[in-house]
């Protein structure tokens, strides 16, 4: 998979604090980490994104060359239909540690990415206005490209840290589409987001625009 646009890109929603420097996304010519099982490694882009803050690595993303197709339609609440809730979507490498969209903490390392869609519960309910995340799994503990369970996938993100709960990302359709990758910086929310694409299907077409809250969190939280 191809990125779009070789330049530095950053773009913030409004007056803000931060500084402009703080963050920026660039290419990152580097294959996805030999730490991560081989047929995954299969799967995604040669080459990744990464993502500084204050000029330092922050996250490295790698995409899955392509997005696989759902099976059925997608419920209600889901903004992105045309992904199949538990697939594998990319290998993500946190220089730091952080915090995801529930305020959990996570350390330092190398995870795949998985999509799935928030359970309609009491524990989950009004965390986003969407059902759409992304799951950071242990790469020591997921090995394959294919497509997870919930329950599967949801119990693998919990091995990150240990606790009950997966680790999340909060994952939104891009302020615009075809302008990424980008860095947008909502202060309403308090959030930052990498806005990117992934191409739909083993074929390459219209690519699927999504952003990524990379800082913030759910207001309840």
């Amino acid at each position: 998979m191809r990125q779009a646009g070789g330049v530095l890109v950053l773009w913030l929603l409004g007056a803000s604090a931060v500084p402009r420097e703080e963050f920026a996304v660039q290419p990152l010519q580097e294959a996805v980490p030999t730490e991560v099982a081989e047929a995954v490694r299969k799967e995604v882009a040669s080459e990744g994104l990464r993502v500084l803050r204050g000029g330092r690595p922050f996250m490295d993303f790698w995409w899955r060359a392509f997005a696989p197709a759902p099976d059925g339609k997608a419920p209600l609440g889901v903004r992105f239909p045309e992904l199949r809730p538990g697939s594998l979507l990319g290998v993500l490498r946190v220089h730091g540690g952080g915090a995801d969209f529930k305020n959990q903490k996570y350390p330092a390392g190398i995870f795949t990415l998985r999509y799935q869609i928030q359970p309609e519960d009491g524990d989950h309910q009004g965390t986003a206005e969407s059902r759409d995340f992304l799951l950071l799994g242990p790469v020591a503990a997921d090995a394959t490209p294919e497509t997870l369970g919930e329950k599967e996938s949801v119990k693998l993100s919990a091995k990150v840290n240990g606790k009950k709960h997966p680790i999340v990302l909060w994952l939104v359709p891009p302020s615009e589409e075809g302008k990424g990758p980008r860095i947008v910086k909502d202060d309403m929310k308090e959030h930052v987001l990498l806005e990117t694409s992934i191409p739909q299907g083993k074929k390459e077409g219209k690519p699927l625009g999504m952003g990524v809250v990379i800082i913030g969190k759910a207001a309840e939280q």
